[in-house]
């Protein structure tokens, strides 16, 4: 038993862990911390994991799941040019999320701060001598904070979209932009409303095989080396996962599959996570947007939903309908505060600038920025 009467236990799958538990610790930080999520990761990832678990008697009150990584294979979760940015060496694993574009320590708030400290100290005892220490990647603010507080470094990562809609249909949601784009969207949607496809609503499990082609060819077209083997293998694990939270906006000509956007709902939010389409047979009927934006909000408000999680990148589009901006940082922890980096200061002013009201400057001002 710990001193502050918590107690730990290891795993090697979250199977053990009820997932309602485990999500009501997980929800300040967002569905990329799920059950289901890392459960599918835990499938998909190929690295080994270890689930840090912290209980006040048999409740459980907080997790943290430790990756030992081999080698990476997709760019956007490289550790090697994040510690170069940072100005940092050695060897490190990851921490918090090995998939998903947000990572963050699960806990429950009224034992904050003595979680935090069972399972950073368990990290550390934890940690093979090779090891430098852990990386968190793509980590929310509230765990940034609290790991800087403990002497960690932290570095910009990028910014994380969300468009909060108040669980508005598309026509309310249209109302609360200002005319220009409120008049651009509607035409945007009445367009590909018009195009004359055949629209629906299915779970992944249901229209697999038919949406890895597409989402290969997404991916193809912005330069990564993802094969559609690789693809497949990934959602159809999410599908194994996570199924029942599915929902796949379809497109299709004459029944054929032309257009997908694959996102799930998680307490009350609705997270995009990939889209996809056989580009020759699109009628340039804006269908990117259709079904990644306009009929989710319809969905969502058919389903009391009252936020569509857009994630990373694009930032300029996201913003012009509507969607609001808040950091993700790279957090290194190292097991000797000794191998700390010492990243420079983040100035962040170019974005508070270029997205203006997208961005709230109390989510981007931190004690290890500029």
């Amino acid at each position: 038993m710990h001193p502050t009467g918590l107690r730990l236990e290891t795993a090697a799958t979250l199977d053990k862990v009820a997932a309602e538990e485990w999500d009501a610790l997980a929800e300040p930080e967002g569905f990329y911390l799920s059950h289901g999520w890392l459960r599918a990761v835990e499938r998909e990832s190929g690295a080994p994991v270890t689930y840090l678990l912290a209980y006040a008697g048999d409740r459980l009150v907080g997790g943290l799941p430790l990756y030992e990584v081999e080698r990476e294979h997709n760019k956007f979760y490289a550790r090697r040019p994040r510690l170069e940015q940072m100005g940092a060496g050695g060897e490190w694993g990851v921490a918090g999320s090995h998939r998903g574009y947000s990572c963050g320590i699960p806990r429950a708030a009224e034992y904050d701060d003595a979680v935090l400290d069972l399972l950073l100290e368990a990290r550390g005892r934890l940690s093979p001598p090779s090891r430098t220490g852990s990386l968190f990647l793509f980590a929310t603010n509230r765990t940034a904070a609290a790991l800087h507080r403990r002497g960690a470094a932290v570095d910009f990562d990028c910014g994380d979209a969300t468009l909060h809609t108040g669980g508005l249909d598309f026509a309310g949601y249209c109302a609360t932009l200002v005319s220009r784009r409120r008049i651009r969207l509607k035409g945007e949607y009445a367009r590909f409303l018009a195009a004359g496809y055949e629209l629906g609503r299915q779970r992944l499990g249901e229209c697999l095989d038919e949406a890895v082609p597409l989402l290969a060819n997404l991916q193809a077209k912005y330069g990564h080396s993802t094969t559609a083997e690789e693809i497949h293998r990934a959602f159809a694990d999410q599908a194994a996962c996570l199924d029942d939270r599915s929902v796949v906006f379809t497109a299709r000509r004459d029944g054929r599959l032309i257009g997908v956007a694959v996102m799930y709902e998680w307490r009350g939010t609705l997270y995009a996570r990939a889209a996809g389409f056989d580009y020759g047979a699109l009628r340039d009927a804006y269908e990117y947007y259709g079904l990644c934006y306009y009929l989710p909000i319809d969905y969502m408000s058919e389903r009391g939903l009252t936020a569509l999680h857009l994630g990373i990148g694009a930032y300029s589009a996201k913003v012009k309908r509507g969607a609001r901006l808040v950091p993700l940082w790279t957090v290194a922890l190292a097991d000797d505060p000794a191998d700390t980096p010492r990243p420079a200061p983040v100035d962040l002013t170019s974005w508070r600038t270029e997205h203006g009201t997208a961005v709230d400057p109390g989510d981007w001002r931190h004690p290890w920025t500029a």
